[in-house]
């Protein structure tokens, strides 16, 4: 197998066009319910983000999540629940690429491991206090915590966003 991510082994094929991907994240509270495991990332200067990462080919969304939690963060995960879906178009990202990035969130419990920043992707990792709301890394990321807080406590039913909104 290549040493190249998925990602990385498609943009070799297809350059700077347009491609969808696929995110799946993952929400750990604490056990009080007043803080979620939040990363400082290698690619951001600012604020926090999500562990979790890009679909490989073959993963389902609920592998994914769990495969990269435990790759950034050291814990054993399981999925609770769905909390949302959004979905993000650039015509250029960081590395100039035009992307569609389709995020599926997901209610996390730990059932393992033990915490631990890889070092790499993860450069910072702690139960973040959500009062008052924490600064995301970009501003999907902000929409995305502000529902989690508002919305996803209230009903059991996955919020829906389109192109960032």
């Amino acid at each position: 197998m290549s040493e190249k991510n998925y990602i990385a082994r498609m943009r070799d094929k297809v350059g700077h066009e347009g491609m969808i991907f696929v995110s799946a994240y993952g929400i750990l509270w604490n056990d009080r319910h007043d803080a979620i495991l939040l990363e400082k990332r290698w690619d951001s200067e600012t604020g926090w983000g999500f562990p979790g990462g890009y679909l490989e080919y073959g993963d389902s969304p609920m592998q994914a999540v769990v495969r990269e939690f435990k790759e950034e963060t050291g814990l054993d995960i399981e999925v609770v629940r769905m909390l949302g879906l959004s979905t993000n178009m650039t015509d250029k990202n960081s590395w100039g690429d035009a992307q569609e990035t389709i995020g599926l969130g997901f209610e996390v419990r730990q059932v393992g491991g033990t915490m631990k920043k890889d070092g790499t992707e993860t450069l910072d990792l702690q139960f973040v206090p959500v009062n008052p709301e924490p600064q995301m890394f970009v501003p999907q990321a902000q929409e995305t915590l502000h529902r989690v807080l508002t919305e996803n406590a209230l009903s059991d039913k996955p919020w829906l966003r389109e192109h960032g909104q």
